[in-house]
């Protein structure tokens, strides 16, 4: 089968599917299986596909039409302008993330001196920890998760971006952690979905990605109780914390820090949605 068939077959697989960019994403996928860029496929559209290479195009086809995140398929995600390995073990990387690290990253530029300790909770794939450590090189890091399995995806990645040395993976349940000493900086993207939503969700989010990064509790409000119960022994007086917040949240989230006489200012996400609540003494 030629690259023009194989492209057009996989783009009416993709619309009856209801992919929303059926054109792009068949080019993508077929580029990333043999390893050329889009732009080889449509100046040599007549070049024909070995067979491994066109059975492994239709199953990762079959699967991005059964709902597979395109990230899952190709093992990639794009944070930070750095290129992160994921798996179907960590929550893909948002966009809207990228504005936790980057309110973080400014606070360190401008308010930090010196070697700085850093808390990441929930680091999944590492893109928070390890974009942190590889823009600010000031940061020592301990990145906390439940997941064994998730903190070796962020391992991969803290070695692509040669930070290892300066992260602490810990396979740990913050509920039953204590820290040493505490931390200038906490970030976290914390699961905020509340439990009753997670069915409502995209396919390829409810299906595929951890349940353990998207169940929030009953109100979606379950991390944020038990952080800010902890928060006076977790950061420094001088310190900062930065969290995700999901649609709706900041405003009581806002209040529970508060409640534990600290302030906080919010940061919206692109979409004007208060996404990012920075909590301060």
């Amino acid at each position: 089968m030629t690259v023009k068939d194989a492209l057009a077959k996989a783009t009416v697989d993709f619309k009856e599917n209801k992919i929303e960019t059926p054109v792009k994403e068949a080019g993508v996928l077929l580029a990333f299986v043999l390893k050329k860029d889009v732009s080889w496929l449509y100046a040599h559209p007549e070049y024909c596909i070995g067979h491994e290479d066109l059975m492994k195009f239709d199953a990762y086809v079959k699967n991005r039409c059964n709902g597979m995140p395109f990230q899952y398929i190709t093992d990639s995600q794009e944070f930070m302008s750095l290129d992160f390995y994921v798996n179907q073990h960590c929550l893909i990387p948002r966009p809207e993330t990228e504005i936790l690290v980057n309110e973080a990253l400014k606070w360190l530029n401008e308010y930090s001196t010196g070697k700085v300790r850093v808390l990441d909770i929930g680091a999944g794939s590492g893109a928070i920890c390890v974009s942190v450590a590889h823009y600010s090189q000031k940061t020592i890091i301990d990145a906390l998760d439940i997941s064994e399995d998730a903190l070796t995806v962020a391992m991969v990645n803290a070695k692509r971006y040669h930070v290892e040395s300066r992260i602490k993976f810990i396979n740990a349940d913050l509920t039953h952690w204590e820290n040493e000493e505490p931390y200038t900086v906490i970030l976290s993207n914390p699961p905020y979905i509340p439990r009753k939503e997670i069915d409502t969700l995209m396919t390829g989010v409810k299906d595929y990605e951890p349940l353990t990064a998207l169940d929030g509790g009953l109100d979606g409000l379950e991390f944020y109780r038990h952080i800010s119960s902890r928060i006076k022994r977790l950061m420094t007086f001088d310190g900062a914390a930065f969290f995700e917040v999901g649609m709706g949240q900041a405003e009581q989230v806002m209040k529970m820090f508060a409640d534990q006489g600290l302030k906080s200012t919010v940061f919206k996400d692109l979409a004007g949605i208060d996404r990012v609540v920075h909590v301060y003494f």
